[in-house]
């Protein structure tokens, strides 16, 4: 029951933390200048702009228009992510509700690339919870579970279609100022995702191979053999193949020369990777 209850404060810290910085993009950045934001929160805004007669908070519009996206969650996604997501709606509509600061930036541009960059590091840290903020980060989920497109690429392709329909109802040159904003947002939220995820993949061939095997499994490091021949020679070959997080990288090159100088190592990136030990898939 405490293991329980001290990992779902440390869920609801990431999501208050990510859900603040997003609010503050919107609430002191874009509508500051009457500027759009990216998804459902541009839905969102957008009604809020366009009928004020409704009366209601734009934290109030952004919970109605989510509630059918959560429906597609519970079908493709999970239960657990599903509530998750719940909760960090209902964390976002009030960071959103209560968010009163005031920024003087005074250039539209400068206000968007800034609610960009912070936005986008938002949705990231959002993003490594068990849950979203709702609205269009849950489609976003769907198509990287699915077709492992990457969150901010997913973000893109959802809001071109929702520029489209914003297209119709406003300025041109807001339109634009939104596509700004979700570029940049996307970048970061791709780069801040995938950068504390970040995998490698070190390929080594040597004639020492048994004593760095061992090694590196003193180390805790994975260790795979594969049966190679040379090209030149044609002489057979026992290759190491490990797949470690960024962190022991240093430990695996270090074990490696120490033992043999004259080793070859290939390090490559792995974006994605499943599995218990080394995965960077986030708990979905």
């Amino acid at each position: 029951m405490v293991k329980q209850a001290r990992e779902f404060l440390y869920q609801s810290s990431i999501l208050v933390f990510g859900s603040v910085l997003c609010a503050f993009s919107v609430k002191v950045l874009l509508m500051r200048h009457n500027l759009l934001s990216h998804g459902t929160t541009g839905l969102a805004l957008l009604i809020f702009y366009k009928w004020p007669g409704l009366g209601l908070p734009m934290s109030v519009i952004y919970l109605l228009i989510n509630l059918p996206v959560f429906l597609l969650g519970w079908r493709f996604v999970g239960r657990r992510f599903i509530l998750y997501s719940m909760w960090g709606m209902v964390i976002y509509s009030v960071a959103l509700y209560f968010t009163r600061l005031e920024l003087d930036v005074g250039e539209p541009m400068l206000a968007t690339l800034v609610a960009g960059a912070i936005s986008g590091t938002g949705v990231a840290m959002i993003m490594r919870s068990y849950g979203c903020g709702g609205g269009s980060d849950i489609l976003c989920v769907i198509l990287n579970k699915f077709f492992s497109i990457t969150l901010g690429t997913g973000a893109l392709l959802i809001n071109v279609v929702i520029l489209g329909a914003l297209a119709l109802a406003f300025p041109i040159e807001k339109v634009l100022y939104t596509l700004v904003f979700i570029f940049v947002s996307a970048q970061f939220t791709d780069k801040v995702f995938h950068g504390f995820a970040r995998r490698r993949t070190a390929l080594i061939v040597s004639d020492h191979w048994q004593a760095i095997t061992e090694a590196l499994n003193t180390h805790r490091i994975g260790v795979t053999l594969l049966h190679g021949q040379g090209g030149f020679r044609g002489e057979k070959r026992t290759l190491l193949y490990s797949v470690l997080t960024a962190r022991a990288l240093p430990v695996l090159k270090r074990v490696v020369r120490n033992i043999d100088e004259n080793a070859f190592i290939a390090i490559m990136q792995a974006d994605d990777v499943t599995g218990v030990e080394v995965g960077n898939q986030p708990h979905w």
